[in-house]
């Protein structure tokens, strides 16, 4: 797993209250999961995340580009 950094993306604000915005111009696929690695939220060339139906805690972000997941973890408040 690669950091997302690498591939230019932009995750913010981080923590968040509800929402999460994705700064890319790539065509990416998000997931959401939860601590024991459950899939939350999928989303498919989205810039923004609504995270409010989500309990406050850490969260697992999976950015997917070119086969490749990237990965950054999400607090939520």
């Amino acid at each position: 797993v690669e950091d997302i950094s690498s591939l230019g993306i932009v995750v913010f604000p981080n923590p968040t209250k509800n929402l999460i915005t994705i700064e890319t111009r790539l065509e990416i696929e998000v997931e959401i999961y939860d601590l024991m690695g459950r899939l939350l939220i999928e989303e498919k060339n989205t810039k923004r995340l609504d995270l409010s139906n989500l309990s406050n805690g850490l969260y697992n972000l999976s950015i997917i580009y070119n086969d490749k997941r990237y990965s950054k973890q999400i607090v939520k408040q």
